[in-house]
């Protein structure tokens, strides 16, 4: 029986061959057993069909397999739709070819143009103008699509009164950004599974004064060092209309990506917080339209 092993893995290794990269990925992940791989390669054959069709039609492999083998094989970070634990709400963690993250990506090479082509700017605020503008989610699925490009990519939850993106991506608020500032943890920040590139630094501990944290010199010491360490940094912050928090975030970075709810934030709303931002000195990249 040891002597029959070897002469196995060669001649699976010279099938692999046969099957290109798509194959190969299937194998090695678990989905297609090595012996089933002549089986779909006459089936491949005879119908004129990629090898993930193949494999699909024979019901070795789902729909969802082949598209997590592809992505793997372009490095571009996807969730399987079986994965309950992320939240719904990450369309581009699920379904990264729909019209709407098209429009995000299209955001994504703006700022990439715009903001993140200088080595020196890191760092960017997502600012909501309001809480109906709901732009956790917006900037959830901002930082996907950054990670998707490889980019090692850092998502901060800046909103120390009510943390909550670490529940989008189902992980733990235990120590986070308002412990860092405080002086009390060092930051740790967490990776995103099953998506690649992409890390969370949870909000943390609620914190009775989170003005005089983000006006703290180690909030300024903190946000150079993470810039030194990603491509991406994007600040989840509160809705500006509620406190000063969001506008004191975005004036230490000098820049800011404000959000307002399609048909819904008033005009003047919008234009107020412009003003309050652009007051303190902070460059607006433009305004993004969650639905």
């Amino acid at each position: 029986m040891t002597e029959l092993a070897p002469k196995l893995d060669i001649e699976v290794s010279e099938i692999l061959t046969k099957v290109g990269q798509m194959g190969r990925v299937l194998v090695e992940s678990g989905k297609i057993k090595p012996h089933d791989l002549e089986r779909v390669i006459r089936f491949q054959k005879s119908r004129g069909l990629r090898f993930g069709e193949a494999a699909i039609s024979l019901g070795l492999v789902t729909q969802e397999d082949v598209k997590a083998a592809l992505a793997q094989q372009f490095s571009y970070s996807v969730a399987p739709l079986s994965n309950s634990q992320l939240s719904p709400s990450l369309t581009a963690a699920f379904y990264p070819q729909s019209r709407r993250m098209e429009a995000l990506r299209g955001l994504r090479s703006e700022l990439m143009l715009r903001y993140f082509d200088d080595p020196a700017q890191r760092v960017l605020p997502i600012v909501g103008v309001d809480r109906e503008a709901a732009s956790g989610e917006l900037v959830a699925n901002l930082a996907i699509v950054f990670s998707q490009l490889g980019a090692n990519t850092l998502l901060i939850d800046g909103n120390l009164r009510q943390p909550s993106l670490h529940r989008l991506f189902a992980l733990p608020d235990g120590q986070g950004l308002s412990d860092v500032l405080a002086g009390r943890a060092a930051p740790a920040p967490k990776l995103c599974a099953p998506l690649q590139s992409l890390w969370l630094l949870n909000g943390g501990t609620v914190a009775p004064n989170p003005q005089e944290l983000l006006s703290h010199r180690r909030y300024r010491t903190l946000m150079t060092t993470l810039a030194n360490n990603f491509d991406v940094v994007l600040v989840h912050t509160p809705p500006l209309k509620e406190n000063r928090d969001a506008q004191l975030i975005a004036a230490r970075a000098g820049a800011a990506l404000m959000v307002a709810k399609e048909n819904v934030t008033p005009l003047k709303s919008l234009e107020a917080a412009s003003r309050h931002l652009q007051e303190v000195g902070v460059s607006l990249m433009g305004v993004a339209l969650s639905q």
